[in-house]
């Protein structure tokens, strides 16, 4: 059975290379499975695992996908442009007609039909579905990221025309399948760390629920759920930041095989004759005296970089972990809720003594956060035009 449903997932990823504009939605076609359709605890898992690869490089630029609204946000200094489209998407000027535009947009598409086609399987059991719902609300959060108003497709859709639900609409969706993915998770296990900060979790559903809620509005919510998980003692903030097993709640795993997770190399001077990011002048600029977030940035380097200060966070070679959700994220959610004496304990820990705002700036950079974090503040309108194919593919899509 196991090779029935490899075939099936090859065959889905053939099937997206030769997909045409007939789809309403302008989503790479995948095979579906039956809702009636039986298959052991382990295909489903089979099923789950090509979900995940999905989630962390969503289509052939897949890295921009993930870094995308880092671009579009300030923490990022330029250092070339290999590719006038990246460029675009820095400057805020992209067209309607931007093939990666289209990339992003089928790409997490493609990763919600997988969810849904495992919420289809009437042997899937509940963690399994959980998991489905958690990676379907997590593409959706990057959907609203870069579109803000999308079409929400759940496990029901027959694939007619949709019009793209309100941005509240949106946000409610994905708090309803958090919700779901928290009441049905397995619990986080932190004598098996690794295996458990690349799972979704009970705790990984909380931890993004808090992020979602605090993009609602609703912080009072968000800093509940930020206080469970801190006062769940499976976390703690480490002493380097760069050593921060301890800190991780949710991450997907980079590995060699796969060479997806080109975010530390674009972040780095290995890339400088391509598309390069180094870390912005005023982001490094919080970094003060015994700052134990320095060790982050390769302050040490800038004179032979050019003058550029990069990132450490991520390894510089090709297959970096993806970070979802850490720690220090509560800490910071919970002091924005009220609770002031987290914000004391992170900075005790950074050695800091910034802002809020700036203690948030730099303990999440390059985690993705920030687009949203400047729309909150009112530093920033600019929302991505759906892509041309899609809108012609769909025409309620407007």
């Amino acid at each position: 059975m196991i090779k029935k449903i490899s075939k099936i997932l090859l065959v889905g990823v053939f099937a997206m290379i030769i997909s045409s504009c007939s789809d309403q939605l302008d989503i790479p076609s995948e095979v579906s499975l039956s809702a009636d359709t039986d298959l052991a605890t382990e295909d489903v898992d089979v099923l789950l695992t090509g979900l995940y690869q999905k989630m962390r490089h969503p289509n052939g630029y897949g890295y921009f996908s993930i870094i995308n609204s880092e671009i579009m946000g300030d923490n990022y200094k330029p250092v070339k442009f290999q590719w006038f489209q990246v460029k675009n998407f820095y400057e805020h000027t992209v067209p309607a007609s931007d093939i990666l535009l289209g990339y992003f947009y089928s790409g997490y598409y493609a990763g919600i039909f997988r969810a849904n086609a495992i919420l289809k399987v009437s042997t899937a059991n509940e963690a399994q579905k959980a998991a489905a719902r958690y990676n379907r609300a997590l593409s959706y959060l990057r959907l609203f990221d870069l579109y803000e108003r999308v079409p929400l497709v759940d496990e029901t859709y027959d694939r007619t025309p949709i019009a793209p639900s309100s941005k509240e609409d949106v946000l409610n969706f994905i708090v309803e399948d958090l919700k779901y993915a928290k009441a049905n998770s397995i619990s986080f296990n932190g004598l098996s760390l690794l295996e458990s900060q690349k799972t979704p979790t009970k705790e990984a559903a909380s931890a993004l629920l808090a992020r979602v809620y605090r993009i609602q509005g609703n912080i009072a919510e968000a800093g509940i759920e930020a206080e469970e998980l801190i006062n769940s003692g499976k976390f703690s903030l480490a002493v380097n930041p760069l050593e921060r097993d301890s800190e991780v709640i949710f991450m997907f795993k980079g590995n060699k095989a796969e060479e997806a997770g080109w975010w530390g190399w674009i972040m780095s001077p290995d890339a400088s004759d391509w598309n390069c990011f180094a870390a912005a002048d005023d982001l490094t600029e919080l970094v003060k005296g015994d700052d134990t977030r320095r060790i982050l940035f390769d302050f040490e380097g800038k004179e032979d970089n050019g003058g550029y200060v990069y990132s450490k966070k991520y390894k510089s070679e090709r297959n970096s972990d993806l970070l979802v959700s850490r720690i220090a994220e509560m800490y910071l959610i919970s002091a924005e809720a009220g609770n002031s004496a987290r914000l004391d304990e992170l900075q005790a820990a950074r050695k800091s003594s910034l802002t809020l705002n700036e203690e948030r700036r730099l303990e999440m950079s390059f985690e993705w956060t920030r687009w949203q974090d400047l729309k909150l503040e009112g530093k920033a309108s600019y929302v991505l035009p759906y892509p041309t194919k899609a809108v012609d593919s769909n025409p309620l899509l407007k």
